[in-house]
């Protein structure tokens, strides 16, 4: 929005709040003359007041370049006493952006599937950029069958019709690449070679991922054991922030489900 968009608002707003008799004017709006609006000073003194410190506040936000309220990315709830900041909420896909066609939330975690899917990859996007955090997340890929993962440091972009396309960091859920890093529309896999390698639930239980990146460093833990630790020394092609995003793997035909995504800052 620009400052004339801006003051334009509250221009508007100032009408709408005020009666007929705060307008003046020459042969009336019938007559074609604009009207003229008395300054609020002279009729509401306190209002004038607040409103000028609501346009200072938003001069001030757009000259510094912060604007939360008219920013791309989702507002993040407040963190617990831990700091911990719960990014699914178990009723919704509140913060999320991705195909309705595939994901949704069932009995309190969300699901992923669809019986074909078109159009390459896709992914469930998480509308808040992170730098350097820990990620905890759990997941079931429904009978070991497909394949998915979560994405971090990631970017957006799009692929035809399918605007979900993410590139990036992955923590990869699937058979024979449980645990690994990957790196989504890039470099491939990164690294592969166990430190421990990880044993998955049977039957549908539910594991967990427990992902840092801190610096040019990300260790991905998952059901308790560091699987695996990676230092990207790759200055032009490391990622320092970006997205999160789940994924959904052509050609589909599968489900996935995740729950209890909660994310913790790092400074």
């Amino acid at each position: 929005m620009t400052l004339e968009g801006t003051a334009a608002v509250y221009r508007g707003r100032d009408r709408s709040s005020r009666s007929s008799g705060d307008l003046e004017t020459g042969k009336g709006i019938e007559g074609g003359e604009k009207a003229r609006v008395l300054p609020l000073d002279l009729k509401n003194p306190k209002a004038h007041s607040k409103t000028m410190k609501q346009i200072t506040t938003l001069v001030i936000a757009l000259a510094s370049g912060v604007m939360p309220l008219f920013a791309d990315h989702h507002e993040l709830p407040k963190p617990d006493k831990d700091g911990w900041i719960t990014l699914f909420n178990g009723k919704d896909l509140a913060g999320w952006d991705g195909n309705p066609d595939i994901w949704r939330v069932k009995d309190g975690y969300i699901s992923g599937h669809v019986a074909r899917l078109q159009g390459g990859n896709t992914f469930l996007i998480y509308k808040h950029p992170f730098a350097n955090f820990e990620l905890e997340a759990e997941w079931i890929l429904v009978d070991g069958k497909g394949n998915s993962g979560i994405q971090v440091r990631s970017k957006q972009s799009a692929n035809g019709a399918n605007k979900w396309v993410v590139s990036g960091y992955q923590a990869d859920i699937g058979n024979g690449w449980y645990g690994k890093l990957y790196e989504e529309k890039g470099r491939g896999l990164l690294a592969g070679k166990y430190k421990n390698k990880p044993t998955i639930k049977k039957d549908n239980g539910w594991n967990k991922y427990r992902i840092t990146a801190n610096g040019s460093k990300l260790t991905q833990e998952l059901n308790g054991v560091v699987a695996i630790e990676f230092d990207d020394k790759d200055a032009k092609k490391a990622a320092k922030e970006g997205i999160i995003g789940l994924q959904y793997h052509s050609p589909g035909g599968f489900e996935v489900r995740f729950r209890n995504i909660r994310i913790k800052p790092l400074k």
